[in-house]
């Protein structure tokens, strides 16, 4: 072991140490929690910015907070929470009373809340041996927020100040760039980490001077962000033995709850709702990272909107891990095992007057094109206007399960016409699985 991993790993143990029994006041779900959307902050340091493009993208995107120095603030025009970095005392009578403050002495932080600021300490860690018990005590004393420069690229130090915080309520953030890692991580993917620790996250404080890293930023927490996938109530109309085909398990890097699946369809109108195989198997160990999606050549729905086929599964994808109520979460693919198989179609139909305008009208358009050239008394051919029809290439095994629209599991080998399963639809037209406005007919 080299000298600074030996160091890194006596911190750690000493920060253990220090924080021996803490516990967070509530357990968390068995991994159900996701960020819902706006929870996660990222604070925008512009204290030394002349590019006005940094602080455009910085506005357009999820920037939550901007750094900038008391001077700044008379002419700044943002949405964002503006908070003034003050060195002394004497800048707080230029500080507006809407601004926070964020500085490195404890003074001036209790001067500033004194006068009603939000406030924080800036603290540079230089010895996180000796000065973690002063960055415990300052999380755990209920300051609005914290702002904490560790150098060590360990989330540990952060994953126990995150434990004390949270029954004080203090947000904490760290700085990006992390000392010691320039050039060696990306500054956003540094960024994506401190977001992603203990589920809940460390907020971070972010540095740069180029316009595409802010934008690289907000791009990627809003794909990662919990967010809403529609489900419907769908009414299985056929099922279809089918012989042997390739069928596809996605083995993500995550664990999924009984509760929680994917999204998997024949066609770009959607899919149904394929179970986590995280129920019971009579003769093998669950697989609680694991959905038994289908055939390869099914779409399944990921971040953004994109659909891909399950054929281009593999290590590092990201799709969509969905909860029965439609929130959905970022999971990355740590596998995908390709088999034959035999399988099964299921064929549903999803009431259009249960959907959103934007795909009624795409229904009724296609609808009425047929009907408009056909005669008189004669019956339309075509596409019908009163349901949206989706279907899925299934495992014919008894152990593959989807979720039914009561939130109870069916097994797919049990399914009967007029079962109602869950379901998702979608306006069709994809080209690489991105969304696109074409015609498009798929049968």
């Amino acid at each position: 072991m080299t000298s600074r991993s030996s160091s890194v790993a006596a911190v750690a143990e000493r920060v253990v140490q220090i924080v021996s029994g803490a516990r967070p006041p509530s357990a968390k779900p068995h991994g159900a929690t996701v960020h819902a959307a706006g929870q996660t902050q990222w604070w925008f340091d512009a204290r030394s910015v002349v590019d006005a493009a940094l602080l455009e993208e910085a506005e357009r995107g999820n920037c939550t907070h901007l750094l900038v120095q008391v001077h700044q603030l008379q002419d700044l025009r943002t949405r964002m929470q503006k908070v003034a970095w003050l060195d002394t005392a004497e800048e707080l009578d230029a500080c507006p009373a809407e601004a926070w403050v964020l500085t490195p002495h404890d003074e001036v932080r209790r001067l500033a809340a004194g006068r009603g600021h939000k406030s924080g300490l800036f603290v540079q860690v230089s010895d996180l041996q000796a000065e973690f018990p002063h960055c415990v005590a300052i999380c755990e004393r209920g300051d609005p927020f914290v702002v904490i420069d560790i150098e060590h690229a360990t989330y540990i130090p952060y994953e126990l100040l995150l434990a004390k915080a949270e029954a004080s309520g203090t947000r904490v953030l760290r700085s990006v760039p992390i000392r010691g890692l320039e050039r060696i991580v990306a500054d956003v993917d540094q960024s994506l980490n401190a977001f992603a620790t203990m589920e809940q996250g460390v907020g971070v404080l972010f540095r740069t001077g180029r316009p595409e890293a802010v934008r690289a930023l907000s791009r990627n927490l809003a794909s990662r962000q919990s967010t809403q996938l529609a489900l419907y109530p769908a009414e299985v109309v056929e099922i279809q033995h089918t012989g042997l085909g390739h069928r596809v398990c996605v083995d993500t890097t995550s664990v999924m709850t009984p509760e929680e699946g994917m999204v998997v369809g024949s066609t770009g109108w959607g899919g149904i709702f394929v179970c986590s195989e995280t129920h019971h198997l009579p003769h093998m160990n669950l697989r609680e990272f694991r959905v038994n999606a289908g055939a390869l050549h099914s779409y399944i729905w990921g971040k953004d909107g994109n659909a891909m086929y399950l054929s281009e599964m593999e290590a590092g994808v990201d799709v969509l891990c969905a909860n029965k109520d439609g929130t959905a979460r970022v999971v990355s693919v740590g596998r995908a095992k390709i088999e034959r198989r035999p399988m099964l179609k299921v064929k549903c139909r999803v009431a259009v007057d249960s959907l959103p305008d934007s795909i009624r009208e795409t229904v009724a358009q296609a609808a009425n094109l047929a009907r408009a050239v056909t005669p008189q008394g004669e019956q339309v051919a075509g596409p019908e206007d009163r349901y949206v029809y989706v279907n899925t290439f299934l495992q014919n095994d008894w152990h593959v399960r989807v979720m039914g629209a009561d939130g109870v599991v069916r097994h797919c080998t049990l399914l009967q016409p007029g079962d109602m399963l869950l379901a998702h639809v979608d306006v069709p037209g994809r080209h690489t699985g991105l969304r696109v406005t074409e015609h498009i007919v798929e049968k």
